[in-house]
């Protein structure tokens, strides 16, 4: 008995989901995770003492036709990195606003404005983390990410949700990005491509 209900609300949302679906751009996922688990983006914000080629890899989302910076997963040692971390939800959103439209609407998993709550670096002889300032938005904050030694380390990031107010919303989120330090300082590690998202 309890399948047929749950197979009777699935049939009535398909239903209800359909006219929604035809007003908007479709079912597209906008977020772009690259963390062990998919649970977290881990974007670029600013290279320190580099170029930001070395520690960026740009993956792509052909469904939207856009490309972004993603924290390499090979790092130079001497060098900074500030890094925005990101959650995301399911849902409507919209996307490709600019000066003149607001966007279309689209259907599917977007990036939601997150606070980072704790990271820990697996080995600080290898590389240092820590959540500063962002001096772009004094309502947010960075990971600045130090690389010293050569070496593999696994980051863990703590995250919430977080509302209009900056309130955090639902449970935390932790997922872990593993980094290789390697090379000399400020080399240009060889080219990564990211697997596109579908």
């Amino acid at each position: 008995m309890t399948g047929i209900l749950d197979y009777g609300k699935r049939a009535l949302f398909a239903v209800l989901a359909v006219p929604a679906l035809a007003a908007c751009g479709g079912i597209a996922d906008e977020f772009l995770p690259n963390t062990e688990r998919g649970r977290l983006g881990v974007h670029v914000a600013r290279a320190v003492n580099t170029n930001p080629d070395n520690v960026t890899v740009a993956m792509a989302n052909e469904r939207l036709r856009f490309a972004r910076g993603m924290l390499a997963h090979t790092l130079p040692p001497g060098i900074g990195v500030h890094v925005d971390v990101y959650a995301s939800d399911f849902g409507t959103y919209r996307f490709g606003g600019g000066w003149i439209t607001r966007g279309d609407l689209y259907v599917g998993r977007h990036t939601v404005p997150t606070e980072t709550i704790e990271v820990v670096s697996s080995d600080m002889h290898v590389l240092t983390a820590e959540i500063v300032p962002n001096p772009t938005d004094p309502r947010r904050q960075w990971v600045k990410l130090t690389t010293l030694t050569p070496g593999t380390v696994r980051l863990t990031f703590k995250t919430s949700k977080v509302d209009k107010k900056r309130q955090r919303i639902g449970d935390l989120i932790e997922d872990s990005f593993v980094l290789t330090v390697s090379g000399s300082p400020g080399s240009k590690e060889s080219p990564v491509r990211a697997k596109p998202a579908k």
